[in-house]
């Protein structure tokens, strides 16, 4: 999300920011920090269905949903880690970037949500 019209963003796609990461990290793969936001991102969901509603999202086999989630990295006290912090969750947000990187991605969308199939989809399970 740009706040300013007129400010400049270098915008960059997934794989270029994963080389570009890991030229300027090397001493901390991604792997270790992906895995980490996984991570994060279950607990995040555990959290939000543990409680029954109002208070918590309730189970439901028939729904299905799209989540953005705003996350950065922080290196911790001593800077030998960095650590996903979770700024915001979206429900149905606006995937235009999304789609623009990856033109088949409400297709893969769609495969991985309502087939249950995720052969041949770029997509992390997360369990």
């Amino acid at each position: 999300m740009n706040y300013k019209e007129e400010a400049e963003l270098k915008q960059i796609g997934d794989l270029e920011f994963l080389e570009m990461y890991e030229q300027q990290y090397p001493d901390h793969p991604w792997s270790g920090v992906d895995k980490k936001i996984c991570a994060m991102i279950r607990e995040c969901f555990e959290s939000a269905s543990s409680l029954s509603p109002p208070r918590g999202m309730t189970h439901s086999a028939q729904s299905r949903a799209i989540y953005a989630l705003d996350i950065m990295l922080k290196w911790n006290s001593d800077e030998t880690e960095m650590i996903p912090q979770l700024l915001e969750v979206n429900f149905n947000p606006d995937n235009q970037r999304a789609v623009k990187y990856h033109p088949n991605f409400y297709n893969h969308c769609l495969k991985t949500l309502l087939c249950d199939d995720i052969t041949d989809i770029p997509v992390t399970e997360i369990s």
